[in-house]
């Protein structure tokens, strides 16, 4: 059975009594889904009309979702709950629409910038449950070196348009 991540809360509320652990553990999964995904899109993806910086870039935060994907499902591991088949929509969506972006027959220079916009929504999507992982972890322990991720994806954000 396939889990999807955008609505889960209002999907679960509706059926479930939800408490923090749940939440946690749907967000960490959410993370995980999120990690994994955008390291399938980006293996293999062509680049070429990005600037070299903006490449280099990419290869540094696609080496920080490899260390968010493992780290995450590690903690999944040690909290036995199992994310394998969780997909992320929103993910899906700017996957798709980067893919789209590539395919396209634009100028490079609107190729490069429309492509940076939507990696940073991507960037900004990932942030923000990162954000919510860290407000719920405050009772939970290890996970100090996957949220430390934070700061380099913060990081990598700020230098897409530098």
């Amino acid at each position: 059975m396939e889990t999807r991540a955008p609505g889960y809360l209002f999907q679960m509320t509706k059926t479930e009594n939800v408490d923090k652990q749940g939440l946690f553990n749907k967000e960490l999964s959410n993370l995980y889904a999120i990690a994994k995904q955008t390291n399938h899109y980006f293996n293999g993806s062509d680049i070429y009309f990005l600037s070299e910086g903006v490449q280099q870039m990419l290869m540094d935060y696609l080496k920080l979702i490899c260390q968010t994907e493992e780290m995450a499902s590690e903690a999944l591991d040690q909290m036995d709950v199992n994310p394998t088949n969780t997909k992320d929509s929103i993910v899906e969506e700017i996957t798709e629409n980067l893919r789209q972006i590539a395919d396209k027959d634009l100028d490079e220079p609107v190729k490069a910038l429309s492509y940076q916009m939507s990696i940073n929504r991507l960037m900004g999507y990932h942030l923000a449950n990162m954000e919510n992982i860290a407000l719920l972890a405050k009772d939970q322990k290890g996970l100090q070196p996957l949220l430390a991720l934070r700061k380099d994806l913060s990081g990598y954000k700020e230098q897409l348009f530098a």
